[in-house]
């Protein structure tokens, strides 16, 4: 199975990065390698592991607030494995809302990270990760007040996402539709400017 990204983690940090997981498939249409998802009982996790990370084009490390160790670490040194292998081969390192940067293990500090110590919502840390997975430049962040115009689009592409998120929770699709229709609306009342 052919993946974007293998989620390497810690499982006392599984919920979190089930919820993010979730989010990357949902918003972004990735696909995604959680152990959680992919690992069928009764066989064996260490080879379906290695089958994994040879299967994708990006590895996320998730660092949480304890140093990694055990079959965590061995995952982290694979994946730098494949990297020396294969160059186009992306390790990005994920910092959780209680990490402490001292616990990144030494190669992996010497890659941009995906910083969450601000909250899993941080569109920021999203946007970075995001663009690791697709193996993109981060590009520049458009500011909240953009006179120019240049970057409406993309906000107004970003407001249409949102509702995406009230799909997944089973809201009435018409009401969706209403929505989408008024931030068209307002998009084009503004000559194409949303703040």
């Amino acid at each position: 199975m052919s993946t974007d990204t293998f989620l390497s983690h810690s499982h006392d940090e599984a919920p979190w990065v089930e919820g993010l997981a979730i989010r990357l498939e949902d918003e972004c249409g990735f696909k995604i390698w959680l152990d959680k998802w992919v690992l069928v009982p009764g066989k064996s996790w260490q080879q379906a592991i290695a089958r994994g990370l040879e299967g994708t084009t990006s590895c996320a490390v998730f660092i949480g607030a304890n140093t990694p160790k055990g079959w965590f670490r061995e995952e982290i040194e694979r994946a730098l494995d494949l990297q020396t292998r294969n160059p186009d081969f992306r390790i990005i390192p994920v910092l959780l809302p209680d990490a402490d940067s001292a616990h990144v293990p030494g190669f992996l500090s010497l890659r941009t990270w995906a910083d969450f110590r601000n909250g899993q919502d941080q569109d920021y840390a999203f946007h970075v990760l995001k663009q690791g997975i697709k193996g993109e430049p981060v590009g520049r962040w458009p500011t909240k007040d953009n006179s120019s115009g240049s970057g409406d689009l993309c906000h107004y592409e970003q407001k249409i996402i949102e509702l995406s998120r009230f799909r997944s929770l089973g809201v009435n699709e018409e009401v969706i539709i209403e929505f989408e229709r008024k931030i068209l609306d307002k998009w084009l009342d503004t000559g194409g400017k949303i703040k």
